[in-house]
């Protein structure tokens, strides 16, 4: 597949959360920890998204060149910043996001310019997902006119749909649960603790 990357979105203001998501601690590691630890077997490099430089200091940071832009900015800034054939977005606020789950999404990619898993009811999990550089003219499109939301992008590239039926061995419920509210931490915590 070339050279593939793996982007950690680091959110963005975090308000629902109230604090930055990327350094809640769960089990033995934080939400940031967790997910690095889990993608760096499986890719050339794991980076972080950030809105500003020296956010997470001793890591490999990507500032948006758009700050304040969403999830595409994040994306373009990972191809505009390294010389990625490929970057895995991960959201931080998927704290039991499986890194055999990211595998599974390289292993079926296809030619494509995209691949994303589509759930049974139709919804799309495009911020646990890959994308080909052949995304950054139509996402560098789409940040130009606005159009911040990654649907916008997928809308404008030939994306390979990973249906939720062609991955039955995993727990897609508990793998891409978006943790944003306290209530939802406090619940995770719970869920790791039961093990």
């Amino acid at each position: 597949m070339g050279h593939t990357i793996a982007v950690i979105l680091s959110g963005g203001r975090s308000s629902r959360m109230g604090r930055d998501k990327a350094g809640l601690p769960l089990g033995r590691e934080t939400f940031l920890d967790r997910l690095t630890t889990g993608l760096t077997p499986l890719f050339d490099r794991v980076y972080v998204s950030v809105d500003r430089p020296g956010r997470y200091p001793g890591r490999r940071e990507l500032p948006d060149l758009r700050p304040g832009q969403g999830p595409l900015a994040g994306l373009e800034a990972a191809f505009r910043s390294t010389a990625a054939e490929a970057v895995f977005l991960a959201a931080v606020d998927l704290p039991f996001a499986a890194p055999a789950l990211a595998a599974k999404v390289l292993e079926r990619a296809g030619e494509g310019d995209a691949c994303v898993i589509r759930r049974r009811d139709g919804k799309a999990e495009p911020l646990f997902a890959l994308y080909r550089r052949s995304c950054l003219g139509p996402l560098t499109g789409c940040l130009d006119q606005g159009r911040r939301a990654v649907m916008a992008l997928l809308d404008r590239v030939d994306c390979r749909w990973l249906a939720e039926e062609e991955l039955p061995e995993f727990d897609l419920e508990r793998m891409l649960w978006n943790v944003n509210t306290g209530q939802e931490y406090r619940r995770a915590v719970a869920v790791e603790e039961e093990g």
